[in-house]
């Protein structure tokens, strides 16, 4: 096999990640499938793509190696089990699931399927990202033992009220306690940590700004990894205020990062030993840690945000299926991901006290 003939389930969010496979180099974009046929075909029209389904199942039977999950949320796991069993890998959109007893359906039915799973969490492949987990790998931050990421995004008006009818962002963003989107945040900091998140406590603001909704404008988590390590996240979907979607830090013994925290921020390093006491550097100092793979990307089509390295990750995918490899965001990862952030609700609903998150490698 030379190439992954991929069909998208969802001319949504999907369309923009088959607009950058094109750079993916082993990968085909093969088929697109949506109910909404208008979407459907301006999908089609934007990427060129012959084939199109308005059904699931007739997708599924077509000539594909792979399908990328890119339906709604809730409704993530449902549509990876389908393309399973039908003998396809999947891709899918974060997050992998929306409850606990969800995760572990996911994780048996990969097992059982034989095929690849991997998360499309593109926030691991930003670009500056790159960089500081190059420095990781080097041993340049000498022991993580701290990181935190925020996740400001006033998204009111994406969120229509429950009585206008069912929508899933509103159900699940405004309506739930806890950060059930977490995985953007903690995808970069469990890459660069490598294990497992261990217990989850949550604490929230409560609501000012939409009186319908339970979710609180901001809410904290803290986590602890099964060593002892240390990550904060932020999440705030409901403040008036410039949003931030992409800032991380990282502190190990020998070096320090901080993203930016505005529009005239920079990415900032401190290596010690390197760096002037009490000062930091560019981020861009140290740009031979850039993965290897940025080369590929033509300089037009670089940007630094959440969605750069798209080409990147759709790579990796097609890559680990020519290859038999593992997934680098395999289904083991992606639920680790994903528990804390649903585990961090109960947490919240019990006053803040830490829940500890199950192993999936053990089974149940």
């Amino acid at each position: 096999m030379d190439k992954v003939r991929i069909g998208v389930l969802g001319a949504g969010r999907g369309a923009g990640l088959a607009m950058a496979m094109r750079f993916a180099p082993s990968m085909e974009l093969a088929a697109i499938c949506d109910a909404n046929q208008e979407r459907l075909a301006q999908a089609a029209a934007a990427t060129g793509v012959a084939q199109t389904y308005t059904t699931y199942e007739a997708m599924l039977d077509a000539d594909i190696d792979a399908v990328l999950v890119a339906s709604p949320m809730p409704l993530h796991v449902a549509h990876s089990i389908q393309a399973l069993q039908a003998g396809k890998h999947v891709l899918s959109e974060v997050t992998a699931a929306t409850s606990i007893e969800q995760c572990w359906e996911l994780v048996e039915a990969v097992k059982a399927s034989g095929r690849k799973y991997m998360l499309a969490e593109n926030y691991c492949y930003i670009r500056p990202w790159s960089i500081v987990l190059g420095m990781v790998r080097a041993g340049l931050f000498g022991e993580l033992y701290y990181g935190e990421a925020d996740q400001l995004q006033e998204l009111k008006g994406a969120l229509p009220h429950p009585d206008t009818g069912y929508n899933w962002r509103t159900a699940e963003l405004a309506m739930r306690r806890g950060h059930q989107y977490i995985t953007h945040n903690l995808g970069p900091l469990y890459w660069a940590f490598g294990e497992r998140i261990q217990s989850v406590a949550c604490q929230g603001s409560g609501q000012h700004h939409l009186e319908w909704a339970r979710a609180d404008d901001t809410c904290v988590v803290l986590l602890q990894t099964v060593s002892g390590k240390l990550i904060r996240i932020r999440l705030d979907f409901f403040s008036d205020r410039p949003m931030n979607v992409t800032y991380y830090g990282l502190q190990g013994t020998e070096a320090a990062y901080e993203g930016p925290r505005g529009s005239k921020d920079d990415h900032k390093i401190f290596v010690r030993g390197k760096t002037p006491g009490g000062e930091w550097q560019s981020l861009w100092d140290y740009r031979e840690f850039l993965a290897e793979g940025w080369k590929r990307i033509p300089p037009e089509m670089i940007n630094d945000n959440w969605d750069g390295g798209n080409a990147l990750m759709l790579e990796d995918f097609a890559r680990c299926i020519i290859e038999d490899t593992r997934p680098p965001v395999d289904v083991i990862d992606a639920v680790n991901l994903t528990a804390p952030g649903l585990l961090s609700e109960i947490s919240r609903e019990q006053g803040g006290i830490p829940v500890a998150v199950p192993d999936f490698t053990t089974g149940r």
